[in-house]
């Protein structure tokens, strides 16, 4: 028997998904599926370009999000299933699973935090929001959570579309480091099949260099890695796939 085998945490979502397909991305945050035979909008939740993820014909897995004044549809692609591989597209559900394992203590370098604001602003300005703030005693760490679900041969690469967001995210880590203050960034690829994620040097460049430098002064890199299997499961990787700057 193997001792090496690598932690895995599952979680049941507490949210309806209805089977659906594809049909077409109308633009960065709406997608035409069809469900039960008739052609539904659904909000796309994910401004990446999904160029390895969105497939028109694949099979998908809808939430129901219900009627909403001002809402266009009631559906929320959650995930889609191309080539055999799921990939979970709602970039906000990174976030409900890195709370849950740093709360369980999973994320190695993490463990003792608790979460104590989350979605917080903390200046002013364009990506002045951060994900998390965590306590542990006196000590504050600040982590900023980026979903990834573009991958190449195996190799997970974020991001998949220039994103000023990440960049000035990163900066204002960095500036966080200088007062003092922990500082971190999760990984969290939404699909099982990366056994490694990197930086995208090819898409954007700058936020490529902007991590190594962020690393170089004292940010800290985490990952998780995250499987959807129907109809309600998620299995998550914490410390998965291996970073590489």
């Amino acid at each position: 028997m193997s001792t090496d085998a690598r932690p895995v945490f599952s979680i049941t979502v507490d949210f309806d998904l209805v089977p659906g397909r594809l049909v077409q991305r109308l633009n960065r945050f709406m997608a035409l599926a069809e469900v039960n035979g008739g052609e539904v909008y659904a909000h796309l939740p994910n401004s990446g370009r999904l160029l390895t993820a969105f497939y028109p014909g694949d099979s998908a897995y809808l939430k129901r999000c219900g009627s909403r004044l001002g809402r266009k549809s009631i559906y929320s692609v959650f995930a889609i299933q191309h080539g055999g591989i799921m990939i979970i597209v709602d970039a906000q559900f990174s976030n409900l699973l890195a709370r849950r394992l740093i709360e369980l203590g999973l994320l190695s370098g993490l463990d003792g935090y608790i979460v104590a604001k989350e979605n917080f602003r903390v200046g002013e300005g364009i990506g002045s929001r951060l994900d998390f703030m965590l306590e542990r005693s006196s000590n504050k760490f600040f982590v900023e959570v980026k979903s990834v679900t573009h991958v190449v041969d195996g190799i997970a690469l974020f991001p998949d579309a220039p994103t000023l967001r990440g960049r000035l995210h990163l900066r204002q880590l960095m500036r966080l480091l200088t007062h003092g203050f922990g500082a971190g960034i999760i990984f969290s690829v939404q699909r099982p099949d990366a056994y490694l994620v990197k930086p995208n040097d090819y898409v954007d460049p700058e936020f490529a260099a902007l991590l190594r430098e962020a690393i170089f002064r004292g940010v800290k890199v985490f990952t998780l890695k995250s499987t959807f299997q129907p109809p309600k499961t998620v299995e998550v990787e914490p410390n998965e796939p291996r970073f590489q700057p």
